[in-house]
Formats: structure tokens, C-alpha cells, sequence
């Protein structure tokens, strides 16, 4: 191997680890960015990610990768984008790969306190849009903060990390389905379970599998929809050892829509705040914040106006649409953040995740037509979501990338 080829898979090598360790938004661009800075540096480079492993071959030496994908911290993104242009103006492989790794070392841009009040505002934003209650405010904000505790404290932890949605689910029922039991809530138990869970459900994965599928990427597809399939039974799981620890029937465990009472504008607000949820707990960088929002709150728009005209299948297809061309178009200009940072947190308010876990513990309920009904609406919508991100992106000229 030449000291040229040499010197660029030490910068392509940790970018093809951290690509695959966020690619949780698919594997075409992940191949796409590694490839382009091949050509960029005049060499031939071949990049192969799947959902959990990636494989790299410059000259005559291939590397191999296997992490587990995840939401990378947004502001590492934001100085990822910084640095491929700065590649594209020449930057010399060596200084890349240096600025790389302090890239990859740098800390969560906010604190443990901040990351457990960003958990709170996430799960109170999202929350209202469930049930626009002052009910829902309030057992949000404590199943929030009891979230927010576990998932910081579990940080360091890979132990814990990896039984913290079935933790999450216990201990959140448990308190939901005990303030029911002392009948200090109205309506079913799962619609005030679900926001706090709402961190651990992989939205994101589904939609991405769907993706990936329509793409004719099966493989990285498939992983991506069975490992969803798992998780949304493990939170499920959780919710029926709640019953379990109680002593209570599965049919404690029942959905029943409460009519909201804070109106339109509290609605809204719940997605700023929402959105500041979303800034606290992926580490976003402060001055991306305005441009994330704006686009939380015009996909919200659009999925809802288009809900109310069409219904839920059309108005996600033009909510992820709008989301996927705003987010790429302005996520290619220099000034502005990556596209990935962008539509992350507008994508959460299209996942059709929470829709198949509400289905989930309906059916441990005893209620199969209602779970069946859930789980069907999360099939259509993650369809809806995946070929708007499709044509989305096509209308904007470029298949989905982190920078």
C-alpha cells in the first residue's frame, strides 16, 4: 500500500466507524460519502455498509466494522458537514483524519442536568400532542424525569443501556397503571404511558427499514425492521410485568382517547418545546436550533392539514415530503446545518412507532381488534413515510446522507 492510500484510510477508516455507528438514516449515502472522498483524493475506493456492519477496501487493503447504529450527537454532524467542505477546498487526508478524531472526542454539547430536562420537555412536547390534557402535562412531566434520570444515568453504563427500554417500560407503567388504580386519571392508561417511551421507540429504525426496502436494499432493510420488531415487543413486554408487579388485570392496560382541553395554542407550544426536548437530548447545537424548529413545526402543519383533508396515510406522505426536500435542500448550502440535524426531530413527529406499541399493549389488553388496528396503522404509515422520504428526496436531487 502506497503512504498516499495509507494516509486515507486512516481518515476513511474512523469516518466509515462513525458513519456506520449513525446510519440509522440509511446505508446509500453512508457508501456515497466514503466513495466521493475516494474520487476527491484521485483514488478508487469501495464502501459496503448493512445495518450494522460495513466493509472498506482502499487499494489492496479492506477493513471491516461492526457497531451498533444509533442517533449520533448532532452537533458532532454539524462539524462533520464542516469538515467535508473543507475537504472539498482541499484539506490534506492527514489534517482531516486529525480534525476527525477531535471531532469524534468531543463531549455532549450539553450537560447531564440538561440532557435529564431535555428527556422531560421531549416527553411533555410530545405528550400533548397525544392528549391536549393538563392530565397528560403532568404525568408526562414525572414519567419524564424518571426517564431522564435512567437513560443519563445508564449512559456510560452498556449493561444498562441495553435493558433500559424494558426498565423504562416497567417503571412508567407502573406508575401510570398505580395512578390509575388509585383513580387519579381519566381515560386508558397507555395514551399517558406512551410519550415518556417515546425515547426508547425506534421510529427512526421502522421508517429507515421501509426505506431501505423501497430502495432495494434488503438486507440492511430487513435487520433494521426485525430489530424494531423486537423492541417495540420488549417496551410491550414491560408494560404486561407492570400488570404482573401490580397485580392487576391485562385489561388495565386499555386506550381510550380523553378529549383535550388545552386547545390549538398549547398544542403548538408542545412542539417547541418539543423541539427543545430534541436540542437538550441529541446534543444540537444551539445556533441549529431555530432551523430544526421551523421545520418540526412545518411538518406538523402539513401532516396535519393534510390528516384533516385526506387522512393519516396522505397527510404523513406530505408531511415526510416536505420534510425530506426542505431538509436536503437547505442542508446542501454551506451556512446551514447538516440535513440529518434538520429533519431528525421532524421526523419524530411523523414515526409511526408510537402507533404500533399503542397497538401492542392494547392486544395484551385484551383488546385484539383495537391492537390489530394499531399495528395496521403503523404499517401504513411507515410505507406513507418511506416513499415520501423518497420522492422527497429525488425532487431535491440527492438520496438521504448524514452531511
Amino acid at each position: 500500500m502506497s503512504t498516499t492510500e495509507k494516509g486515507l484510510l486512516e481518515l476513511l477508516g474512523p469516518l466509515t466507524e462513525w458513519l456506520l455507528a449513525s446510519s440509522f438514516e440509511g446505508t446509500v449515502r453512508c457508501e456515497a460519502i466514503v466513495e466521493d472522498l475516494g474520487r476527491h483524493y484521485g483514488h478508487r475506493v469501495e464502501a459496503t455498509f448493512l445495518a450494522d456492519a460495513a466493509l472498506l477496501t482502499v487499494g489492496d487493503r479492506t477493513l471491516s466494522f461492526t457497531r451498533e447504529p444509533g442517533v449520533p450527537p448532532l452537533h458532532q454532524v454539524t462539524r462533520v458537514k464542516q469538515l467535508l467542505l473543507r475537504i472539498g477546498d482541499g484539506l490534506p487526508p492527514a489534517e482531516a483524519a486529525e480534525r476527525l478524531a477531535a471531532i469524534r472526542a468531543l463531549p455532549p454539547r450539553w450537560s447531564r442536568p440538561w440532557q435529564v430536562l431535555g428527556l422531560v420537555a421531549f416527553t411533555v412536547g410530545f405528550g400533548v400532542s397525544v392528549q391536549a390534557t393538563w392530565q397528560q402535562v403532568g404525568v408526562s412531566a414525572l414519567t419524564g424525569l424518571l426517564i431522564g434520570l435512567l437513560v443519563v444515568a445508564g449512559g456510560g453504563h452498556r449493561r444498562l443501556v441495553l435493558i433500559e427500554p424494558f426498565v423504562a417500560s416497567l417503571l412508567v407503567s407502573v406508575v401510570v397503571l398505580g395512578l390509575d388504580r388509585h383513580g387519579l386519571i381519566t381515560g386508558g392508561p397507555i395514551q399517558l404511558i406512551i410519550p415518556a417511551l417515546f425515547y426508547f421507540i425506534p421510529g427512526d429504525a421502522i421508517s429507515a427499514a421501509a426505506l431501505e426496502l423501497a430502495a432495494n436494499r434488503m438486507t440492511a432493510g430487513a435487520a433494521r425492521l426485525v430489530y424494531s420488531t423486537v423492541v417495540l415487543l420488549v417496551l410491550a413486554f414491560g408494560a404486561l410485568m407492570a400488570t404482573v408487579v401490580l397485580r392487576l388485570p391485562r385489561s388495565a392496560l386499555f386506550d381510550v382517547t380523553v378529549p383535550g382541553t388545552l386547545g390549538p395554542v398549547a398544542v403548538w407550544g408542545g412542539w417547541v418545546l418539543f423541539a427543545l426536548g430534541v436540542m437538550l437530548t441529541f446534543s444540537m447545537a444551539l445556533r441549529d436550533f431555530p432551523w430544526a424548529l421551523g421545520l418540526i413545526l412545518l411538518t406538523a402543519a402539513v401532516t396535519e392539514a393534510g390528516t384533516r383533508v385526506l387522512g393519516d396515510p396522505a397527510g404523513t406522505f406530505l408531511g415526510a415530503f416536505v420534510m425530506m426536500t426542505v431538509a436536503l435542500r437547505l442542508g446542501r448550502r454551506p451556512g446551514r446545518p447538516p440535513a440529518y440535524v434538520l429533519y431528525l426531530g421532524a421526523f419524530y413527529v411523523l414515526t409511526p412507532g408510537s402507533h404500533g406499541l399503542r397497538g401492542l399493549e392494547s392486544w395484551i389488553g385484551g383488546h385484539p381488534v383495537q391492537g390489530v388496528t394499531g399495528v395496521a396503522d403503523m404499517v401504513s404509515l411507515l410505507v406513507a413515510i418511506a416513499v415520501g422520504m423518497l420522492v422527497g428526496a429525488a425532487a431535491a436531487g440527492r438520496f438521504i446522507r448524514t452531511g
